[in-house]
């Protein structure tokens, strides 16, 4: 299989748009690169202020597809996994610029490898050149509390770009920012939860089509780059409040019944800690998002006992690559290094 004709043949591009002029510049990036996909769409997510409609008249062969009103993030890309043609769709955030080659990466590791399901190209921060970016670094990993973490970004620690990653390598999650999905897994697996409003759900995702028996890779040969925060502020409390009480549901959902039995006291223990070290330092919003996070992830258990019905069968024998330990607790005493993919098996 050509490659770099592939990326041409088979592949519609979603992009979800709710607001401003950030969609202007991601849609020129993909037209100066040669390996264009097949189908652009842009689900325009009840935006008011024009910028799509503006984009549509300076790329005309986009197609636009509408919500009546805001669906949220993970509403809106699956409006576009629906209504996308092609078997390879690649969900784009809006605030991201590509890099020549990024598509023909994603298409090569879906092509090689039959069995993934996700593939995430690597991403870098368009604040700290250079670095990786905190949606999804190099590729997405989890440790077996529930935190996730990528290849170059630990916490709100980036590291700086030096092709320490630039192996294509099996990954736990790839970033819904850039991440490129086989029609086949998500027809098996479902799409993204729309319950989480926003955060976590590609790796909801991701660790549903690991428990049916798919992988989740990265294509480090491809290079997008984001401008972190701009739909959520970094600092905002709704970020904070929708990580920590997202990361409750989707271990929840995912993990089994015997695995959950020790894990979860662990797992709210770190987080009465994190409510602690936060009132110390004087980080209100954090402490309060940590501290109501159980509540919030309470008030979701018939939506979560009704999905993890589905995945009873799956768990059966399947290994998942978490990390062993606790990367918060690595956190806490110091380290700042990316535990060993060894360390995951």
């Amino acid at each position: 299989m050509d490659t770099e004709n592939s990326a041409a043949l088979a592949v519609t591009v979603v992009i979800p748009h709710l607001a401003g002029e950030f969609v202007a510049g991601c849609l020129e990036a993909i037209s100066t690169c040669d390996d264009l996909p097949s189908e652009i769409i842009v689900v325009d997510d009840g935006s008011s202020d024009g910028s799509t409609e503006r984009a549509e008249k300076r790329f005309p062969d986009i197609r636009v597809v509408r919500n009546e009103r805001n669906l949220g993030f993970p509403g809106a890309c699956n409006r576009g996994l629906t209504s996308a043609t092609f078997p390879i769709i690649v969900l784009l955030n809006d605030d991201t610029t590509v890099q020549p080659g990024w598509l023909a990466a994603i298409v090569k590791q879906l092509d090689q490898h039959p069995q993934a399901g996700a593939v995430q190209p690597k991403i870098l921060s368009a604040h700290s050149p250079g670095r990786f970016d905190y949606a999804g670094g190099a590729g997405g990993l989890m440790d077996r509390f529930g935190y996730p973490f990528a290849l170059g970004r630990l916490f709100d620690h980036l590291e700086e770009d030096q092709g320490q990653y630039d192996e294509p390598q099996e990954i736990f999650w790839a970033s819904g920012t850039a991440i490129g999905l086989r029609r086949e897994a998500l027809d098996e697996v479902g799409l993204l939860d729309e319950t989480f409003e926003m955060h976590m759900e590609e790796i909801d995702l991701c660790w549903r089509m690991w428990l049916a028996g798919w992988t989740v890779r990265s294509a480090p040969d491809g290079r997008v780059t984001h401008f972190a925060g701009g739909t959520l502020a970094m600092g905002s409390y709704r970020k904070m409040a929708l990580n920590h009480r997202n990361g409750l549901i989707m271990l929840l959902k995912n993990h089994s019944l015997p695995t959950l039995l020790w894990m979860m006291p662990f797992r709210l223990i770190l987080e009465s800690l994190t409510v602690v070290h936060s009132l110390i330092r004087g980080d209100l919003k954090r402490a309060l998002a940590a501290a109501t996070a159980p509540f919030k992830a309470a008030r979701r258990l018939p939506h979560i006992i009704a999905t993890r019905r589905g995945l009873i069968r799956r768990r059966a024998g399947r290994t998942l690559p978490l990390y062993r330990g606790s990367v918060a607790l690595r956190w806490a005493f110091g380290f700042r290094d990316i535990p060993s993919q060894k360390a995951a098996r």
